[in-house]
């Protein structure tokens, strides 16, 4: 829940895209595809990580992190927590 939270502000957002954090958010799910706290988690700091930054939001795209949010929402759709983080 770190970058989640760090995430939340908009300095450390460049911060956090500049040192690779999109893409460590995206490998995190794709390595722990079947944990939903890690899923729930990696949810909540893209969603942070692109709140109101337009640039964050392009780079997750082309990430694949819409692809990424969804996987996760179909795995876990038992899960609130995933669900609330990635709508």
């Amino acid at each position: 829940g770190v970058l989640l939270n760090l995430a939340y502000d908009e300095d450390n957002q460049i911060t956090i895209t500049n040192a690779g954090g999109i893409e460590a958010v995206l490998s995190a799910m794709q390595r722990h595809e079947g944990s939903v706290g890690v899923e729930e988690w990696a949810c909540g700091a893209l969603c942070n990580l692109a709140h109101d930054n337009d640039d964050n939001q392009i780079t997750i795209a082309n990430a694949g992190g819409i692809e990424a949010v969804i996987s996760a929402m179909q795995r876990h759709e038992g899960s609130a927590g995933v669900e609330e983080w990635a709508c």
